[in-house]
C-alpha cells in the first residue's frame, strides 16, 4: 500500500487518515508520501507506524487547486515516475475533492488503483453563494470526482452526498474520539475561573469560509445586549484568518470579551471549564471537537448542517450564515439553565467507538477496495 498526504496540515482529518495508515503499515509493507512541511504528521507516522519508506514531497500553494492542478505537470510527472516503480494501490487523504490530486492524477497515469479518503462533499455554491466564480469552481471540481476508483468517507450522510457525484464504490468508516483527561491549564485565559462570568468556547481552525467564526463575532454585541450575564468568548485555534478576526474584534471594540487564544494543547481543559461550546461552521464532516466536547457531556450548539444535525437535536441548532439565528440560539442557552445537552443516539454511538474500532474498520474498508 502507498498512502498519500500532500497537505501540511495535521488536523482531525489527517490524524484519522494517518491513524489508519499507521495501523496498516504494521500489517503489510507500506509507503507514506507526505508533505515535508507536515512536521506533526511526519512525527506521528514515525512514532505510530512502521512504514517501509517515508517519501517527502515539496509544499505548494493550494489556492485555486481545482484549476491550478492542470498546471502542475512537473510535480505530477515526478510522482508518476516514482509510482511506476511500485505496483501498489494508492490511498489518498482528501480534505476536499480539490486536494490530493497531484497524487491521484499521477497514480491514474501509472494505472494504479486509487482509494480516496474524503470527509466532506460541499459545492462552492453551497459554501459561498451563487457567484460566477463559485459556479466556475464547481464546474472544475466535477471531473475530479471521476478520478478515484472508490471512496472511504466518515458518515452515511456524507456517503449520500458523495453518491451524487460519483458512481464509485463508497465505504463508511466513522470517526472516534480518543478518550483522555484534560491536561493541566498552564497559561490560564482571562476569567476562566471566574464563576460569575459565562464562558463560551469556539474551537477550530481559523478559516472563516468553513468554520464561520466571523458570524459569531458579528453576533456577539447583540448577544451581550440580550442577556443579564457578563460574557467572555474564547476562540481557540490557528489559521489564515487570525488577522481578519483580530481586526473585526478591534473594530467592534470587543477586546477583553472575545479573545483569540491560538492553538492550545489544553483545549479540553478550557472547554471543560466553560459553559457553552459553539460550532458556527458553514460546512463540516464530523469534526473531532464535537466528539471531544460531547465526551465531557458539555452543552453544544451548532449550525444546522450535515456533520452536526445527524448528532445534535434540532433545539441545539441554528441556521448557518445567519446572525439573527446564531444570536437567538446563543441567548436561549445563556438565559436558560434547563437546556439539556441535546445529543442524538448517533452521537452516543460515536462516543462508544475507540481507536481499535476505527483502525479495524479502516483496514477492512481498504482491503475491500483494493481490487
Amino acid at each position: 500500500m502507498i498512502f498519500y498526504c500532500e497537505t501540511k496540515l495535521f488536523s482531525g482529518q489527517e490524524r484519522m487518515f494517518l491513524t489508519g495508515a499507521c495501523f496498516i503499515s504494521k500489517k503489510e509493507k507500506s509507503i507514506l508520501i507526505i508533505n515535508k512541511e507536515n512536521k506533526a504528521g511526519i512525527d506521528f507516522a514515525k512514532t505510530e507506524g512502521d512504514f517501509k519508506n517515508i517519501k517527502y514531497v515539496d509544499d505548494f500553494n493550494d489556492k485555486f487547486s481545482s484549476l491550478v492542478i492542470w498546471f502542475r505537470w512537473v510535480k505530477i510527472l515526478k510522482l508518476y515516475r516514482y509510482l511506476l516503480k511500485h505496483n501498489d494501490v494508492l490511498c489518498v487523504s482528501q480534505g476536499r475533492i480539490e486536494s490530493g490530486n497531484i497524487g491521484i492524477i499521477a497514480a491514474k497515469l501509472a494505472r494504479r488503483r486509487v482509494i480516496s479518503y474524503i470527509p466532506m462533499v460541499h459545492t462552492h455554491i453551497e459554501m459561498s453563494g451563487k457567484k460566477t466564480i463559485n459556479v466556475i469552481k464547481d464546474l472544475l471540481c466535477k471531473p475530479l470526482y471521476k478520478f478515484p476508483d472508490c471512496f472511504i468517507t466518515i458518515s452515511n450522510a456524507v456517503k449520500k452526498e458523495l453518491s451524487n457525484h460519483t458512481s464509485g464504490n463508497i465505504k463508511v468508516v466513522e470517526n472516534f474520539v480518543q478518550q483522555k483527561e484534560p491536561v493541566q491549564i498552564a497559561d490560564v485565559p482571562p476569567a476562566l475561573y471566574d464563576e460569575y462570568i459565562y464562558k463560551i468556547v469556539i474551537p477550530g481552525r481559523l478559516i472563516n469560509k468553513q468554520k464561520g467564526q466571523l458570524d459569531f463575532i458579528q453576533s456577539f454585541e447583540k448577544i451581550q445586549r440580550k442577556v443579564n450575564k457578563k460574557l467572555i468568548c474564547y476562540i481557540i485555534g490557528d489559521g489564515p484568518d487570525y488577522e481578519l478576526f483580530s481586526n473585526e474584534i478591534v473594530t467592534r471594540k470587543l477586546e477583553g470579551s472575545v479573545i483569540l487564544l491560538g492553538n492550545r494543547n489544553d483545549l479540553l481543559g478550557i472547554m471543560k471549564k466553560s459553559n457553552l461550546i459553539v460550532l458556527p461552521s458553514r460546512f463540516e464532516g464530523v469534526p473531532l471537537v464535537l466528539l471531544e466536547a460531547a465526551s465531557f457531556n458539555l452543552k453544544i450548539i451548532a449550525s444546522d448542517i450535515v456533520g452536526f444535525n445527524d448528532y445534535l437535536n434540532p433545539e441545539n441548532l441554528f441556521k448557518p450564515y445567519n446572525i439573527d439565528s446564531i444570536t437567538e440560539k446563543t441567548v436561549e442557552f445563556i438565559n436558560s439553565d434547563e437546556n439539556g445537552v441535546g445529543y442524538k443516539q448517533a452521537l452516543f454511538n460515536l462516543l462508544d467507538r475507540n481507536v481499535t474500532h476505527f483502525v479495524n474498520d479502516f483496514y477492512n474498508a481498504v482491503l475491500a477496495q483494493k481490487s
